[in-house]
């Protein structure tokens, strides 16, 4: 790392808040709030998260909207410039924080059919704001893509959900080569299984490790987990689950931030864990209502320590 690098990131964990060695909802009541959130990216000083929050519904539309952290608290959400007339999921940043990559189902020109599956587009920097979406073909095929991943070489991993029964998501990898996206390899196994799938993934950006969630595999204590697998040689460490503290629940759309020493994902907690002592009074019940962890998906935080991670990308196991 640059003497130029380590100062602007000591600098922002200076000025970050520090980093919970337990799960704790992360921005509550203005990130997470009573709504579905879910899919957060954030710029390499940490102080700026695009994320995902959707209807009620969690499946008619979702939005992509961002905020900064500033004064020592985040800001109130506001849309994105890119986002807000189609369904757009899961905002990616390239580790440099120069382009940043998402799934839509919007059409790819004005005036044309609704997509009925998602694709990947992508916006790039342009001053203090971005370009207008650009469609990314070379990974976007008639299967539905999408999470994405980026790494410091450009390499791009994608969530994949194939077409036809009993098909199953899986992480593919394509490579940066001669200015375009080559095709798409998929993981071997560990990483993808034919039963139990994989995907809502994130990448090291030197690609030591590889965070993903997968349903009801062997050893997990949820249905959707999160699971991580360390680079050995040409291939794949077997998947170890991250633990009870982050698996309660859906857990979805890990993001390691080095920068705050966190990783943060989205889990969907049932709305009541066990029968309460006494009765809700109605504005107890409102007040649960109208705040996180009433059943919709929220984003947490915990300690990159804590689930055996390093701010540094280094591996511990």
């Amino acid at each position: 790392m640059s003497t130029v690098a380590s100062l602007a990131l000591l600098a922002s964990l200076s000025a970050a808040p520090a980093a919970p060695q337990a799960p704790r909802v992360f921005a509550p009541d203005v990130v997470s709030s009573a709504s579905e959130e879910f899919g957060a990216a954030f710029t390499p000083d940490g102080n700026t998260v695009y994320f995902n929050r959707a209807d009620p519904t969690r499946f008619t539309f979702q939005l992509v909207m961002v905020s900064h952290f500033r004064a020592g608290r985040w800001t109130k959400p506001e849309v994105a410039s890119f986002s807000g007339r189609w369904r757009d999921i899961d905002p990616a940043l390239s580790p440099d924080g120069r382009r940043l990559f998402f799934a839509s189902n919007r059409p790819l020109e004005e005036g044309a059919p609704v997509r009925k599956d998602f694709d990947v587009w992508m916006v790039e920097r342009e001053g203090s704001g971005w370009s207008a979406p650009r469609h990314v073909p070379e990974v976007s095929t008639e299967a539905s893509e999408t999470n994405t991943s980026l790494t410091m070489d450009g390499t791009l991993y994608v969530t994949r959900m194939p077409v036809g029964p009993g098909a199953k998501r899986a992480i593919y990898r394509h490579p940066w080569k001669d200015g375009r996206y080559a095709p798409g390899e998929k993981l071997p196994a560990p990483i993808n299984d034919a039963t139990y799938g994989a995907g809502n993934h994130f990448i090291a950006p030197d690609e030591r490790y590889l965070i993903f969630s997968s349903e009801d595999r062997p050893g997990g204590v949820g249905r959707y987990d999160l699971w991580v697998s360390f680079r050995e040689g040409g291939g794949w460490s077997a998947p170890r689950n991250l633990g009870t503290a982050v698996n309660r629940g859906d857990v979805l759309t890990p993001v390691v931030v080095p920068a705050r020493g966190v990783l943060v994902y989205a889990s969907r907690l049932p709305f009541q864990h066990e029968p309460r002592a006494k009765p809700y009074t109605t504005e107890e019940f409102e007040a649960r209502l109208r705040s996180p962890g009433n059943g919709q998906g929220d984003l947490y935080e915990v300690a990159l320590s804590s689930v055996g991670l390093a701010t540094d990308t280094a591996t511990t196991r």
